[in-house]
């Protein structure tokens, strides 16, 4: 059946009274059409089933509307009669499960919604010829949708959601016409879905196990149309060409006598629905008189009833008069009744008050007494615990005043003490200056000491062996650390760099040991010098040489520089300058090529390796001022002298980890000439053979000391 046309304008349009129009004309009309489209309906009109199934309607029209569901118009029962429903152009989301109930249905048009699903109920409609889907969001068809045996025209086109096609699709053999423009299907493939509808539905027969073989023949524009000679062998499993149209025309000559016959039970239907529209007419004659009488008849009873009303209302008035004036004196005897007694409770009240004033009186004067005595008694209380109190304030600066005696006196002896340790203590140093003035030994050690800490050589060495010594620890960590994270990248080029650092470390000591020999020597020397010369030959020769020592030592070298100066001049490999930068503080922080030139620096490699220490040394002292925001309450510390400098440059920046032996100590030892600081002093005296890190042999341990 061809869908029905749109209205083009639907612009100012009196919506209820075209639904009037339309109702009229559904009631009227004795053709089998209910048409209520294009009203703008958003539900479904009531009692709109039960009018079909009393009018015996066959086609349904709802198309054009704003409906989303079939419920409103009443049960969908009512409609086993339709054989066309038209809900196209709605805005429908989904299909109720009853919709199974429309038994005698054969076309659904439901295009132009927005139906995401179909209920699977509708594989009942098992006379269904015609169901039209295009336009929607479908995401998948029934499972069984292959029930519909008598389907053959299905519309699916434009649901882009939809990307399968069921195969129990290929039990529906009656359909010739399958659309499926504009989806993106992946089941069938695409050269099945090129080869047309009985390609389709042969393919998904074979795939369901069954045989495509069709009750009904297709017309030849379908044949001409879907079918060529590739597809004729995949629809009937690669039989030849000539049974196949043999068999084509046998289908051909069935499917025109059956035209023949479906056009005769349509003649006989229109013969049979004639009959039936004439019964109704004289039906619905007798309706009208048969109404008309009923309504006379009534009109009579009704008259019969409003006299009856008419007389009972009277007879209700005259009773709701009389028992209005009973109640009104009843009322009245109940006021006065009332107001009586409102009296005598009154003056009742009165009474009361009268005798609880006078109850109120003689409490409130007993409770003044009780009052003042418990005043009275608190006033006590409180007199004697202040005397108490004042007691104990004498007893207490009593003891307060014998404990500051006993202190002052204490203090007094403690002072007393304190004098004589100090006296005992300046003995001591005193006896110990006499000593060293009378033992030669300690004079001769005391003026190696000052040679070796006055040599600018050994210093630089010790400078070397320091930092050699603290790149070793920072090595020995980072290879604890990888090994802690089992992470074994680059830990051959760490073990490089560690067995350089030794190698360097090795003969930095041996350097060292040479100068000490050297100025062993010197010492050696001076003492044969004294032996040779008689002007010499005295107690206090020694004491003479370090005094003359100490007056030719350059003063003001590493008493002026910073510490954290000579590391970074270090790090840089210019410690050979250091008897060149006494003035170095006083260019800090501008220093150029010129001002380096005129202390003595001449050498270009060697003024750019000072820049660099200073801008190392500038951008460190930058650091620590913001991260030490706290001003210590401690004195600042002293310049360190040459004394104690090389002790402070020892342990410089040499950050240890625990020791791997016993995990608590702090490592103190180097094995050479592996290059490992992992123990401390306590467990590297039990490793004799062995580094516990790398087991390579040891053949010298070296001690890094600590403050």
């Amino acid at each position: 059946m061809p869908l029905p046309r749109k209205h083009g304008n639907t612009a100012n349009v009196d919506y209820k009274a075209r639904l009037e129009h339309k109702l009229y004309l559904a009631r009227e009309n004795p053709e089998p059409i209910f048409d209520v489209s294009e009203c703008a309906l958003k539900q479904v009109p009531s009692g709109i089933y039960s009018l079909c199934k009393v009018f015996r309607k066959k086609v349904l029209w709802m198309y054009d509307n704003k409906l989303t569901s079939l419920s409103g118009g009443g049960a969908l029962n009512d409609l086993s009669l339709i054989v066309v429903l038209d809900i196209h152009g709605n805005e429908f989301t989904n299909l109720p499960s009853d919709i199974m109930c429309l038994v005698s249905l054969k076309e659904l048009y439901l295009q132009e919604n927005n139906i995401r699903k179909l209920p699977n109920e509708i594989v009942h409609l098992c006379n269904l010829n015609i169901l039209n889907v295009a336009k929607n969001n479908l995401k998948q068809l029934p499972e069984a949708i292959g029930n519909l045996k008598q389907l053959t025209v299905l519309n699916v086109s434009q649901n882009k959601s939809l990307h399968k096609l069921p195969s129990s699709l290929g039990y529906a053999q009656q359909l010739t016409q399958l659309n499926v423009d504009g989806l993106n299907l992946t089941y069938p493939p695409e050269d099945i879905l090129n080869g047309g509808t009985i390609v389709i539905i042969a393919f998904l027969a074979n795939e369901s196990g069954i045989e495509y073989s069709p009750e009904e023949s297709v017309s030849e524009t379908d044949i001409s149309r879907d079918i060529s000679c590739e597809d004729m062998q995949g629809v009937y499993h690669n039989k030849d060409n000539n049974a196949a149209f043999q068999k084509l025309a046998k289908m051909k000559e069935h499917r025109q006598n059956a035209l023949l016959e479906v056009e005769e039970t349509i003649k006989q239907q229109q013969e049979y629905e004639f009959g039936i529209q004439s019964m109704l007419k004289e039906h619905k004659k007798k309706l009208l008189e048969d109404l008309a009488l009923q309504q006379t008849q009534l009109q009579d009873e009704l008259k019969k009833v409003q006299q009856e009303r008419d007389s009972n209302r009277v007879r209700l008035l005259s009773y709701l008069y009389d028992a209005e004036k009973e109640a009104d004196n009843v009322i009245k005897e109940f006021l006065r009744n009332s107001e009586d007694e409102r009296q005598a409770q009154v003056e009742l009240i009165e009474r009361e008050k009268q005798e609880e004033m006078q109850l109120l009186f003689s409490c409130h004067s007993e409770q003044f007494m009780f009052r003042t005595k418990d005043t009275l008694s608190s006033m006590e209380k409180l007199l004697e615990e202040e005397l108490h109190r004042t007691r104990k304030l004498k007893e207490h600066s009593k003891d307060r005043d014998y404990a500051a005696q006993s202190l002052l006196m204490q203090e007094v002896r403690n002072n007393d003490h304190l004098a004589k340790i100090v006296q005992d203590q300046e003995k001591n140093r005193q006896n110990l200056i006499d000593t060293l003035r009378q033992d030669e030994v300690l004079q001769k050690l005391a003026v190696a000491a000052l040679l070796e800490r006055s040599d600018a050589r050994c210093w630089s060495i010790v400078q070397q062996v320091n930092l050699v010594q603290s790149q070793l620890a920072a090595l020995t960590n980072i290879e604890l650390e990888r090994r802690k994270l089992e992470i074994n990248q680059q830990l051959n080029e760490i073990a490089e760099k560690r067995v350089a650092l030794s190698a360097i470390l090795m003969n930095l000591l041996e350097q060292q040991k040479a100068r000490r020999d050297q100025l062993l020597e010197t010492i050696n020397s001076i003492e044969q010098q004294r032996y040779t010369n008689n002007s010499r030959r005295q107690s206090q020769f020694w004491l003479m040489q370090y005094q003359s020592l100490m007056e030719a030592r350059p003063q003001g070298l590493l008493e002026m520089l910073e510490p954290t100066l000579v590391r970074h001049v270090a790090i840089a490999g210019a410690l050979h300058c250091l008897p060149f930068l006494a003035s170095l503080p006083s260019l800090l922080p501008n220093i150029d090529e010129e001002q380096l030139k005129s202390i003595g620096i001449h050498s270009e490699s060697d003024r750019a390796a000072i820049k660099l220490a200073v801008e190392n040394y500038l951008a460190e002292i930058k650091l620590n001022e913001s991260r030490t925001s706290v001003i210590p309450s401690a004195p600042p510390e002293e310049a360190c002298t040459s004394a104690n400098y090389e002790e402070y440059n020892t342990t410089q920046s040499i950050n240890t980890a625990e020791c791997v032996i016993c995990l608590d100590l702090q490592c103190e030892v180097i094995f050479l000439p592996c290059g490992h600081l992992c123990c401390c002093s306590g467990c590297a005296s039990m490793v004799s053979t062995d580094c516990p890190m790398c087991r390579s042999a040891i053949h010298e341990k070296i001690r890094v000391i600590k403050p």
